[in-house]
């Protein structure tokens, strides 16, 4: 069984673990997401198709089945309470964002009840779905891909969400650093899984900034690593922007990923055309779907892009 999903698994209690378990020969290999939903029956998601479980760990496309398996009010407390290694005051920063990283990369999205100050996000209550990403490791992925580019121009992946994004520049960061000096900002844990100094997956010789925002894990790769090459995941907001221009300044090569279903679509973002105009690419490479995750569809130069 996959670490990720044994990670998952670790944290049900009895009733809702035994039944994924007795299933998971079945649905392993596909799955991505795990959705558990107050009241609602547990989802597995899986490429191009929906499963969900009945109470002896019988997968079903149907919902409505009479045994099928849900999740109640008290087991969801549960199971947030055991993501948070029962402190869920250490964990706020993380939840005020809307997700939890857990051991082996596993990324937990929360839904609940917003509590907000002055317009900002400060707590999560009456949680009602977790749903809990199934990373994967994929060593050799990225070798053809970087066969056809040059990684000091600077490379942003783009695919929509499961579409292998961070399958890809977590390879790229190992195969990379068999030849160049790699910096990795790990914001959010998920390329690395670090735990205890140890890494879950194979980052090769790249140097880990684990758990600090991208304006400040840049300012501190560049101070102590000196690196050729920047890698990180998931451009966002006006600080990430800002962060991946002081790289520019510096000279270093910045390889990022950022959700867009197509072309179109990252063309027509505002922020997404200031990325694009800022120098730090050459190269757009968009994913196939979440059928066919980690697969290169396309690799753009930015002229074409721009044009």
């Amino acid at each position: 069984m996959k670490q990720s999903l044994k990670t998952i698994l670790n944290h049900l209690p009895g009733r809702l673990r035994a039944p994924f378990e007795r299933a998971a020969v079945f649905y392993e290999a596909e799955a991505h997401e795990i959705v558990l939903r107050t009241n609602r029956p547990v989802v597995i998601e899986c490429a191009d198709k929906r499963y969900y479980l009945t109470g002896n760990g019988v997968l079903t496309a149907c919902s409505t089945e009479s045994d099928i398996l849900t999740t109640t009010t008290e087991e969801l407390l549960h199971i947030f309470k055991s993501i948070c290694s029962y402190s869920v005051y250490s964990r706020q920063q993380e939840i005020n964002n809307g997700y939890i990283t857990i051991d082996n990369g596993v990324r937990v999205g929360i839904c609940g009840t917003a509590i907000a100050d002055d317009g900002a996000i400060v707590n999560i209550k009456d949680i009602t779905t977790l749903c809990f990403r199934i990373s994967s490791e994929v060593k050799g992925c990225a070798e053809k891909l970087l066969s056809k580019v040059d990684p000091l121009d600077g490379i942003l992946v783009i695919g929509p969400p499961c579409s292998g994004k961070t399958t890809m520049i977590r390879d790229m960061a190992r195969l990379l650093s068999e030849k160049y000096k790699v910096s990795v900002l790990d914001e959010r844990n998920e390329l690395s899984a670090a735990n205890g100094g140890c890494f879950a997956y194979d980052i090769g010789m790249s140097d880990i900034v684990v758990n600090m925002k991208k304006s400040e894990g840049v300012n501190f790769a560049l101070r102590s690593l000196s690196p050729d090459i920047l890698i990180c995941d998931e451009l966002g907001g006006r600080e990430d922007i800002q962060a991946m221009n002081e790289t520019l300044r510096c000279g270093i090569a910045f390889i990022a990923t950022l959700h867009a279903r197509s072309l179109s679509e990252l063309k027509q973002r505002e922020s997404t055309s200031e990325i694009l105009r800022s120098g730090a690419f050459r190269y757009v490479v968009a994913l196939c779907d979440r059928r066919h995750a980690g697969t290169v569809k396309k690799i753009y130069e930015l002229r074409d892009v721009c044009a």
